[in-house]
């Protein structure tokens, strides 16, 4: 029985919830953090925060013995260049070879369903490359895992889309997405938790609704709390001009051409039958916007 779990990038916005959820069900939870102060803000109570960094081996040794499980919630930062190194894929190569020589029982690694767009329409990112170099190593990594492609999640629009009073997007959504609430697919890994002995297993994470962005992004402007919410969208002609002289808005032009053009099916069946159906329609999660 897993018991104990190691957390890999537990302070992000779709880190924390994850990680208070697995807290709530019992779970003995540590994680790894670079700021000590940071993370006891934010976990005042519940869980073992240890101080070090994942591309030092012996700070991943330490931090692994005697845990059971690892939840790996790494990816591509807007601040990552092509040839240096990904927290993605260069440190959750070092996670895994630490794993191996813990005994590791089950690794847990969040992906994204996005990836699947490289090479469709001419489309080449090198970050999409380090997401499915990640997912190689999990693969042959040797140790049971459970791998989850999300689709696009509800929070990003009030921790991405949303500054200030304004959700601002890029271009033109061409095809609708599954949104996902965080809330439910934490309750996906915990089941996945209870479910799996040493089966490893992909699933792919998908909501109850389908909207393309822009329909999304009405939406919370229909239902949402804070009347004062207005919708911007940039051109993509002109964000790709603007991407020339700023590396966080070409990170953005290139997740938003990916999204906008991602002919998203349904294939989350497995997921909402092993784990749970999500219950989270997005017109709720609007309505909790303020």
């Amino acid at each position: 029985m897993i018991k104990n779990i190691a957390i890999f990038g537990a302070t992000g916005y779709l880190g924390m919830p994850i990680t208070k959820a697995l807290i709530d069900a019992g779970y003995s939870i540590s994680v790894l953090v670079r700021d000590v102060d940071i993370a006891t803000t934010i976990f005042p109570e519940g869980v073992e925060i240890v101080k070090g960094n994942l591309a030092y081996h012996y700070d991943l040794k330490n931090f692994l013995k005697g845990k059971d499980a690892v939840y790996c919630n790494l990816s591509v930062s807007p601040t990552e260049t092509e040839n240096g190194f990904h927290m993605e894929n260069d440190g959750l190569r070092k996670i895994i070879n630490a794993c191996q020589e813990c005994g590791i029982r089950r690794i847990m690694y969040l992906s994204s369903i996005i990836q699947n767009y490289q090479g469709e329409n001419e489309f080449d990112w090198w970050a999409f490359e380090v997401k499915k170099q990640a997912v190689n190593f999990v693969r042959d990594s040797g140790i049971p895992y459970t791998i989850f492609y999300p689709s696009n999640f509800m929070e990003n629009f009030t921790n991405g889309y949303k500054k200030g009073n304004t959700i601002q997007l890029i271009g033109e959504s061409r095809f609708p997405m599954f949104y996902i609430s965080v809330l439910d697919y934490a309750k996906m890994v915990i089941k996945s938790l209870h479910k799996l002995g040493n089966e490893s297993r992909e699933y792919f994470i998908q909501g109850l609704n389908c909207y393309t962005i822009q329909e999304a992004a009405d939406l919370i402007k229909l239902h949402s709390k804070n009347k004062k919410l207005k919708i911007k969208t940039m051109s993509m002609g002109w964000a790709k001009f603007l991407a020339l002289f700023d590396q966080q808005i070409a990170y953005n032009v290139k997740i938003s051409e990916a999204l906008n053009n991602y002919n998203e099916i349904f294939v989350g069946d497995l997921a909402w039958e092993e784990l749970c159906k999500p219950e989270i329609s997005f017109e709720e999660f609007a309505k909790s916007i303020d």
